[in-house]
């Protein structure tokens, strides 16, 4: 199985007028665009997802739309996740992958720190280890057995600069 998490893209900042609530901030133009990029990118990269999964918070969402839209993914399919919120512990999110999603290319769409702690505990079995993913972020792991402390190799890690530039 191929994962790839991906780091919400650019959003308005928390507490800025019109945007308190921090479930509904939405993505910026310049987040929007970015992902834009992101997808056709990881569109040219052949990524063809079988589930989209994502947390339900607002920027998060739009994000995952993005994404689905450059992927030819319906939009109406992206599940949403409340294991994927940004305090996450990686755990829960690990077992409802294993429980549900038998599937070849899986994309999850989240928050820091939660993603950084997924990757962690994916790919080193250690949830505690600091690995920070940037706005509009992705990192490709692959997987063939849950069961093992170390779930996953880390493929290769896609940072927003190097995927606007290609």
């Amino acid at each position: 199985m191929k994962i790839y998490l991906v780091r919400h893209g650019i959003a308005y900042e928390p507490g800025e007028p019109g945007y308190e609530d921090d479930t509904q901030r939405p993505l910026t133009d310049k987040g929007r665009e970015k992902m834009n990029k992101v997808g056709h990118v990881l569109k040219r990269l052949n990524v063809n997802p079988d589930a989209i999964i994502s947390s339900p918070y607002l920027r998060a969402r739009q994000t995952a739309e993005i994404l689905a839209k450059e992927l030819k993914y319906k939009k109406n399919k992206i599940e949403f996740s409340e294991r994927l919120l940004p305090a996450s512990q990686p755990e829960p999110m690990i077992a409802e992958i294993i429980e549900k999603y038998i599937v070849e290319e899986l994309v999850i769409v989240g928050h820091e720190p939660c993603l950084g702690l997924l990757i962690s505990a994916l790919a080193a079995g250690d949830p505690d280890l600091a690995i920070n993913v940037r706005y509009g972020s992705v990192c490709c792991l692959s997987a063939d057995d849950f069961r093992i402390e170390r779930r996953a190799t880390l493929e290769w890690l896609l940072t927003p600069k190097i995927s606007t530039k290609v």
